[in-house]
């Protein structure tokens, strides 16, 4: 019988060389005997690299026998062996019918979630209502705070994005455009794109993240704290108090960043026109007063209360809907910031086809 004996701690060099011991065993090798008698401690790496070592040689069919170890030290074994053998590597099959079930409960989640964020919002506009027969109901000093939170902090992100799509855009069109000395159209690109797509929609993307998100977990917060409770039982409106100063502020604060957001966008494209195209600002903005009409700027600016809406709604809604605690406020912004840029942007396909059909055509 040929014994390999472990002395002092059982670390990843002792353990390693029991495992190349183990691994040169084969079935006619005779009985192998590993003796931990004088093993005084174990790491739980080296103990499971011993514990692989000998399942791999009983697996080539060499006997293989542990001797001599403490009582904590054989439970290890046993537990460690006993994960091993019942682990097999591999992932589980999940059945198709399962899969389809699982398909299935989160289009109902979806739907559900959809058909309480629709409740919500007709709450909070039955609370606006009520806001246009009882102004003390607004919580006015509440308002202002959230429109220099949502509005004013956000001008220097959207104007420096803004700026630098603008740029992006005049440099890839002027690039194309020039192959074709058609550079000309350069300002044309960059006014469609930013005024009626980029510009609101960019807006829109960057309240949701600052402020949905932040929206979803002041309430959020409130809610785990009780503190929305304590608002109910004194027998406050939770719509009129907290939720409706959030959307008007958005309403109000929205059609400015927008304006802001295609200002920049166009300055972008005058560096590129004049810094590439060699065009004088004076041809850019020709350019753009004939082919850009103030309907163009109005209705972008129209587009943004919609996004002002969907926004301040979905992010009190995702707030007011946390059960639980800090984690589930974690998981409410998540959910606000996905689910607000998700409903702008098929807002905004809805908005754009319908824009489609009533501007008018511009003769350049």
């Amino acid at each position: 019988m040929t014994i390999h004996r472990i002395e002092g701690l059982l670390d990843e060099e002792a353990a390693a060389a029991a495992a190349a011991a183990l691994g040169s065993l084969q079935p006619d090798s005779g009985p192998f005997s590993v003796d931990l008698s004088l093993c005084t401690g174990y790491e739980s790496v080296a103990l499971a690299l011993l514990v692989q070592g000998i399942a791999g040689a009983e697996g080539r069919g060499a006997p293989v026998d542990v001797t001599g170890a403490s009582a904590d030290l054989a439970d290890r074994i046993a537990a460690i062996r006993s994960f091993t053998s019942s682990y097999t590597g591999r992932r589980p099959r999940r059945d198709f019918r399962q899969g389809i079930v699982d398909i299935g409960g989160k289009v109902e989640t979806m739907l559900g979630t959809m058909r309480g964020l629709a409740t919500f919002a007709a709450a909070t506009f039955r609370a606006t209502l009520k806001i246009r027969t009882n102004p003390r109901m607004l919580r006015w000093k509440q308002t202002l705070y959230y429109m220099e939170q949502s509005g004013v902090e956000a001008v220097p992100i959207i104007a420096t994005l803004c700026w630098l799509l603008g740029v992006v855009l005049g440099f890839q069109a002027g690039y194309q455009l020039k192959s074709f000395a058609a550079e000309t159209f350069m300002p044309d690109l960059v006014a469609y794109s930013m005024i009626w797509e980029i510009g609101p929609l960019l807006a829109a993307v960057m309240v949701a993240g600052r402020s949905g998100s932040a929206f979803a977990a002041e309430l959020g917060t409130m809610k785990v704290r009780q503190e929305t409770d304590a608002l109910t039982v004194m027998g406050m409106d939770i719509w009129s108090y907290l939720v409706t100063p959030k959307m008007l502020a958005l309403m109000v604060v929205m059609p400015f960043l927008v304006l802001l957001a295609d200002f920049f966008g166009l300055l972008g494209g005058l560096l590129i026109g004049g810094w590439y195209l060699d065009m004088p600002a004076h041809v850019y903005i020709s350019r753009l007063n004939l082919v850009v009409i103030p309907m163009d700027i109005w209705w972008g600016m129209l587009k943004s209360l919609v996004y002002a809406v969907i926004v301040s709604n979905v992010g009190c809604y995702m707030g007011m809907r946390v059960r639980g605690g800090a984690a589930e406020v974690g998981r409410a912004t998540t959910s606000a910031v996905v689910t607000s840029i998700f409903l702008v942007i098929v807002a905004d396909a809805m908005i754009s086809l319908i824009f489609v059909f009533i501007r008018p055509t511009v003769t350049v």
